[in-house]
């Protein structure tokens, strides 16, 4: 696998916070590996449940091609943080940060201005 380097100034492009779009990148990231890993698991629950129960003694200590095959397959894909960054320059997905304000809280001196003594 090479290291390849990610342009900020693209990255920078559709959103001025650099911070805010790498936080979005890598989230997108978790999502991708979150669903490759449940793909992974489901296709690897047969071979789990032949090992823990075994028909045979024999069966207990066998590795099984199909196994190897399958975890290979997934050893060769691109990884997840690479494919988030390549749908976000792509224009797939999009982010947006929701705004949340605070209450300002009144000072010790504002709050005895507003009890009328």
């Amino acid at each position: 696998m090479s290291i390849s380097p990610v342009d900020l100034n693209r990255l920078r492009s559709k959103h001025d916070n650099l911070y805010e779009t790498v936080v979005a990148i890598s989230k997108r990231a978790r999502e991708i590996h979150d669903e490759e890993r449940a793909d992974l698991e489901e296709k690897l629950l047969p071979y789990k449940e032949m090992i823990r129960n075994p028909a045979s003694e024999s069966e207990s200590d066998k590795v099984f091609p199909e196994q190897i095959a399958i975890s290979l397959e997934f050893e060769v894909r691109e990884k997840p943080s690479r494919r988030a960054v390549q749908s976000f320059l792509g224009n797939e997905y999009d982010y947006t940060i929701p705004v949340t304000y605070e209450p300002v809280k009144p000072k010790d001196d504002e709050k005895a201005e507003t009890d009328g003594n």
